[in-house]
C-alpha cells in the first residue's frame, strides 16, 4: 500500500509516519490478507476436488485407485466409463438370457421363478444406471476448479515479479508492454509456483525451466521502460538521477515518496522474497530512511 503525495499533504503526515504505516501494512496487514485469500481459494478448490473423488467412489461402489500422476478429472472419467460399460454389459447379458428363456419357455413353476429372478436383476441394473447418471459432469466441475486455481497461481506469480516502472513512464504504454510480455510467456511456457518462486516451464520440454523474474529482466521492452524517459526533445521531460551513499541504486532528483517507496521495495524484494519476514521490514526501513533524507537535500 502506497500513499499519494496529495494524501500525505492533505493529512499533514510526516515522512516517519508514512514509512511506519507503509511498513505496517506491507509487512503485516497486506500479507495476512493475501495469505487468508490464498488459503480460502486453495481450500475451496481442493474441497471441490476431494469431494468429487470421494463422492464418485462411494456412489459407484468401486475400488478403483488413481494411477500415479493421474489427474482427478481423468480418474473420474475413467471410473465412470468403467462402471457404465460394466453395467451396460451386464444388462445386455441379462436381456439376452431373458430373451432365450422366453423363447424356450415351456411352462412350469421352476421356469417362472427363474424368469421373475431375471426380471428383478434387470430392474436392479436399471436402478444402478439411474443413480450413476447424476455423477456425469463431475469431471467438468473438476476442470473448472482446476482452471480457477491455475489462474490464481498465475496472478500471484506475475504480481510478485512485476517491476515498478519509473514515474515518468506513460501508464498506458507500461500496461501494454507488460501485457505483451505476459502473452509471450503464455505462448511458450506453463507457470508454476515452486517453493513459493514463480517458474516458467517450457511447454515442449518440461525439463527446461526458467526463473520468471529472469525472463522479465531479459525482456528488451521491459528493460527500456525501466530506464525511464531520459531522452530530450519536444514534449519530453529530462529525468536526472543522483547517487546516495549506502544505497545500491540511483534515485530521481524529483522523486516522490511513492517513487522512493517503489524503488526501495523493488530492490529489497530481490534479496528477500518473503515480504512478511522481519528481515524484509528491516532492510526496507533502513534503505527508505536513507533515500528520504537524500531526497530532501
Amino acid at each position: 500500500m502506497e500513499f499519494t503525495t496529495e494524501f500525505i499533504t492533505e493529512n499533514g503526515l510526516t515522512a516517519e509516519q508514512v514509512a511506519a504505516v507503509t511498513s505496517h501494512f506491507t509487512s503485516d496487514v497486506i500479507p495476512n490478507l493475501k495469505k487468508e485469500y490464498d488459503g480460502v481459494a486453495n481450500t475451496n478448490a481442493e474441497g471441490i476436488l476431494t469431494g468429487a473423488s470421494n463422492y464418485a467412489k462411494e456412489k459407484l461402489g468401486i475400488d478403483l485407485d488413481r494411477e500415479q500422476g493421474e489427474k482427478v478429472g481423468d480418474y473420474l472419467k475413467r471410473a465412470l466409463d468403467s462402471k457404465f460399460n460394466l453395467t451396460e454389459s451386464n444388462l445386455k447379458l441379462k436381456q439376452k438370457e431373458i430373451d432365450e428363456k422366453l423363447t424356450n419357455f415351456k411352462g412350469g413353476d421352476e421356469y417362472k421363478l427363474q424368469l421373475d429372478s431375471l426380471k428383478s436383476e434387470k430392474d436392479l441394473l436399471l436402478q444402478k444406471i439411474a443413480k450413476l447418471e447424476p455423477l456425469q459432469g463431475y469431471d467438468e466441475k473438476y476442470n473448472g476448479a482446476t482452471q480457477e486455481l491455475s489462474k490464481l497461481k498465475k496472478e500471484v506469480a506475475y504480481s510478485s515479479i512485476k517491476p515498478n516502472f519509473p514515474s515518468d513512464v506513460n501508464a498506458f504504454e507500461a500496461k501494454a508492454k507488460w501485457d505483451a510480455f505476459k502473452n509471450s510467456i503464455e505462448e511458450k511456457y506453463n507457470i508454476e509456483l515452486i517453493d513459493g518462486k514463480p517458474i516458467a516451464i517450457d511447454k515442449e520440454n518440461e525439463h527446461k525451466k526458467f526463473d520468471l523474474e529472469t525472463l522479465v529482466n531479459q525482456d528488451q521492452n521491459i528493460s527500456e521502460l525501466l530506464k525511464g524517459r531520459q531522452q530530450g526533445g519536444s514534449g519530453a521531460r529530462q529525468v536526472d538521477y543522483k547517487e546516495v551513499e549506502g544505497v545500491p541504486f540511483k534515485i530521481p532528483e524529483s522523486a516522490t515518496s511513492e517513487d522512493l517507496s517503489n524503488l526501495v521495495r523493488e530492490h529489497v524484494l530481490k534479496e528477500v522474497t518473503d515480504i512478511t519476514s522481519p528481515e524484509y521490514s528491516k532492510k526496507f526501513l533502513e534503505l527508505y530512511a536513507k533515500v528520504r533524507i537524500a531526497a530532501k537535500k
